[in-house]
């Protein structure tokens, strides 16, 4: 590892002349711009890095944010958390992540957190139990908090970055409507989930506009089981009054419906048209190839970092919660088409 003092031999300079440049203190006791321009470059020639302990040391800060997320083995989930890191990039400061899978864990992974002197917190995909509420609530006092993905609302101010859910499923509904689609379903997730009920709401909010029968246009719920919504699925294409379109809350539903489809010997899209959401790389990989809306993650994962960071650096003592809409983009292929004239 290359050390101040390698520098200071390298170009037969005082360490103390070195230290005060790249600590951006040259100027406070007349070192010229020439001379730390010459540090700079031998320092990055040389591979040089600050010992971040050091600085944090000397800082009194620990320049690190803390990141909670119930989701790292999920594609979208590891999408976010690198959209973190590149917005963590260049910067002073460090990402500390720690997985979690229900209250307990979420409790010991925050305390292990708080305890280590964050300055800022990323929960991603955290729907804490009241008393876990309570507990964030508490953080709050001390730090400032970035959501994102959750399926809960919090009664803490807190920074919140989400896609544009309800756009997204008005994006899907036009395309259908477009394409001759009157007899829509929607297979949603969990009624209790706020990601969940707010799609919905975009759902009946087209076929409202749209006029649409809300009889032939209705709302299921998967609860994010594979297996429900396969039976779900498999009870909707063998009604009588067969929908000609099905709205999937993400595309792992959207792929389920395509398998029963196709074990029923329905055309998909000639007899039936099937749209997802989220953008998983596997939708490529099905036949045919899902049409969905991709939700931008990584931006996500940077806009809640770097909204951190700004409220951070501005020495902001109160942050009322701030919601921010990422808007997702409408991917069309092979799995949605026009609808049947006498359906």
């Amino acid at each position: 590892m290359i050390r101040i003092s390698d520098i200071a031999k390298e170009l037969g300079l005082s360490r103390v002349t070195v230290s005060a440049i790249l600590n951006g203190r040259h100027q406070k006791i007349g070192i010229s711009e020439k001379t730390a321009q010459r540090v700079r470059s031998s320092a990055k020639a040389m591979g040089y890095l600050p010992n971040q302990n050091a600085l944090s040391m000397k800082r009194g800060r620990s320049m690190t944010i803390g990141m909670l997320s119930s989701a790292l083995s999920e594609e979208w989930g590891a999408k976010i958390l690198v959209g973190a890191l590149s917005a963590i990039k260049n910067t002073p400061y460090s990402l500390r992540v720690e997985s979690v899978q229900g209250a307990a864990e979420e409790r010991g992974a925050l305390e292990r957190l708080l305890g280590s002197r964050i300055e800022g917190l990323l929960c991603c995909n955290i729907n804490p139990t009241a008393e876990m509420n309570d507990f964030f609530k508490l953080a709050t006092e001390r730090y400032k908090v970035a959501v994102v993905s959750t399926n809960c609302s919090f009664d803490f101010d807190h920074m919140r970055v989400e896609s544009d859910g309800m756009g997204a499923v008005a994006s899907l509904m036009e395309h259908l409507v477009r394409h001759g689609h009157r007899r829509i379903v929607h297979i949603g997730g969990d009624e209790g989930s706020e990601v969940s009920r707010e799609r919905v709401q975009a759902f009946l909010s087209s076929v409202q506009s749209y006029q649409l029968d809300p009889k032939l246009c209705a709302v299921y719920y998967s609860h994010w089981q594979i297996d429900r919504a396969r039976t779900l699925a498999r009870d909707l294409l063998q009604s009588a009054q067969r929908p000609t379109a099905v709205v999937c809350a993400n595309d792992s539903i959207a792929a389920c419906t395509l398998q029963i489809a196709q074990e029923l010997k329905i055309k998909v899209p000639q007899d039936l048209s099937v749209v997802g959401m989220t953008n998983e790389r596997f939708c490529h990989l099905t036949t045919p190839q899902i049409t969905t809306v991709d939700i931008p993650e990584e931006q996500i994962g940077r806009a809640a970092v770097q909204a951190l960071l700004e409220s951070i650096e501005a020495k902001e003592n109160e942050v009322s919660t701030i919601v921010q809409r990422l808007p997702c983009t409408l991917e069309v292929r092979g799995s949605s088409g026009v609808a049947l004239r006498n359906a």
